[in-house]
């Protein structure tokens, strides 16, 4: 299946498309909010950036946008909220009252873009080398290789920064420059107001030809790729981006990996040299062996996914992966989102922001088919049923003794479709009869006394599970000195 050209895609929108979109908002406000409040800079990486817009509206809502845009959004709206949680007193003495709201905000600069022309945008004052540049807390960069596209994307931030910080009373903040880097044309944006430390580069290349930048000390990581089609994005380059301080969410066009050896290599990260060798009669044993495609209950795309799951962990030495599945108008898988990162608190605020979008209990996938030809409505937030969460827990514990409470947790979080909540042990507790029959605090010191059916932060809780033999339970608990 051929994608479609940059200019007609940018053009409309669909539901699946509009989920992606709002995964990667939800996880980006995570992300942005996680990394700052612990005092490190930010960088986000968008390498198949598009023009910012579809069509020519511009939206209230920050997930109607492209994705870079996105990003600059959340960054924007993060540091905004930042300025009104401290009351800093140039913002809202001078220019605007306490009590003005982003969303409020987000309304006021779209109807004045939609008022003025955007020909009203002043030609930026240069970054001149020999000013003193902040240390910056954000960075963005985006890559686009399509000209077309990669102008429309420069004026659409152009035009955005401008208005935004001219509500502000601080666009003589704004500054940029225009230049080459390896041959390929880039635009830089900076802010230098001390309150809005971001700056924005723009880069007219493909994401292959694109050498990440050099990581500031203390910084964190997030690279977006969302390529139109799946060749762009060989393991040697992706690997690049997926290390210990760094992540990657990328839309993984399962669907269309049925094709040469060669590229199928160089996606998954297999020396071509080992390919060369393999005798015509057995392509497709090893076409079929790298994809793991094969009868099952699994789709073929759906196993092409968790076959290249497993290449990136072997060769980035990622921890956790996260997978959406993604399904068209025919009901038929169209792409993956796959979510890679070392850390704990990055699956968990993924796995949030894939939950709330997920049409079905239990898994994370989305069809157009359900929307647009059932007629069946999107919706937004957490669906899933705690008392099935529960159940599952009980399942996975029952008649254990001594359980802390953080191996729950671990086993929702790592090893279920599910997000952890601490409901689901008040489920347990207050069934009939209990299934989890004994909360203690092994932290014998503590004074504090726990409230029935709540697990407050401050004790270190072993959980005993009810088994059908009570009996051993009983003695069990006896032996606990409970």
């Amino acid at each position: 299946m051929a994608a479609a050209p940059p200019e007609k895609f940018f053009e409309g929108d669909t539901p699946h498309g509009l989920v992606k979109r709002i995964i990667y908002k939800k996880y980006l406000q995570a992300y942005v909010a996680k990394t700052q409040r612990s005092g490190l800079k930010t960088i986000i990486i968008d390498g198949f950036a598009g023009a910012g817009r579809y069509g020519n509206t511009w939206p209230i809502d920050i997930e109607k946008y492209g994705s870079p845009m996105i990003a600059l959004l959340v960054a924007l709206q993060f540091l905004y909220y930042v300025c009104k949680r401290l009351s800093i007193p140039w913002l809202f003495n001078m220019y605007m009252s306490e009590s003005l709201e982003w969303d409020q905000l987000q309304r006021d600069v779209v109807r004045t873009i939609q008022e003025e022309s955007e020909a009203i945008i002043p030609f930026l004052p240069g970054y001149g080398c020999s000013k003193k540049k902040m240390s910056r807390k954000m960075y963005l960069y985006f890559i686009e290789k399509d000209g077309e596209c990669f102008t429309q994307l420069v004026k659409c931030v152009k035009t955005y920064l401008y208005i935004f910080l001219r509500q502000l009373g601080i666009y003589n903040h704004l500054k940029f420059e225009q230049g080459t880097n390896h041959g390929y044309e880039t635009v830089d944006f900076y802010i230098t107001h001390k309150d809005f430390p971001l700056e924005c580069h723009i880069s007219n290349c493909e994401f292959k030809d694109f050498e990440p930048p050099q990581m500031p000390e203390w910084s964190r990581r997030l690279t977006f790729l969302d390529p139109f089609g799946y060749s762009d994005t060989p393991m040697e380059q992706v690997r690049k981006y997926v290390d210990d301080h760094s992540e990657v969410f990328i839309n993984f066009m399962s669907h269309q990996v049925n094709d040469a050896i060669e590229k199928i290599a160089a996606l998954y990260g297999i020396p071509l040299s080992e390919c060369q060798v393999i005798p015509r009669q057995e392509i497709p044993r090893f076409r079929q062996f790298v994809l793991n495609i094969r009868m099952g209950e699994n789709t073929p795309a759906e196993n092409c996914s968790r076959s290249y799951i497993e290449h990136i962990k072997e060769y980035t030495g990622a921890e956790y992966a996260l997978m959406f599945e993604i399904r068209g108008r025919k009901n038929a898988v169209i792409y993956h989102l796959i979510h890679f990162t070392h850390h704990r608190k990055g699956l968990e605020a993924m796995k949030e922001s894939m939950n709330t979008c997920s049409q079905y209990e239990g898994t994370f996938k989305m069809s157009d088919y359900r929307i647009v030809c059932e007629g069946i409505a999107l919706t937004i937030g957490n669906q899933q049923d705690d008392a099935d969460v529960a159940e599952e827990v009980y399942q996975e514990f029952r008649g254990k003794q001594g359980v802390p409470i953080g191996d729950v947790e671990t086993f929702v979080w790592e090893h279920s479709p599910y997000v952890y909540r601490k409901k689901i042990l008040k489920i347990l507790e207050t069934s009939d009869p209990p299934r989890l029959i004994s909360v203690v605090n092994e932290d014998t010191e503590e004074e504090r006394v726990r409230r029935r059916n709540t697990y407050p932060d401050w004790g270190k809780w072993l959980l005993t599970f009810a088994d059908e033999d009570f009996e051993d339970v009983l003695s069990g608990l006896k032996a606990l000195k409970l």
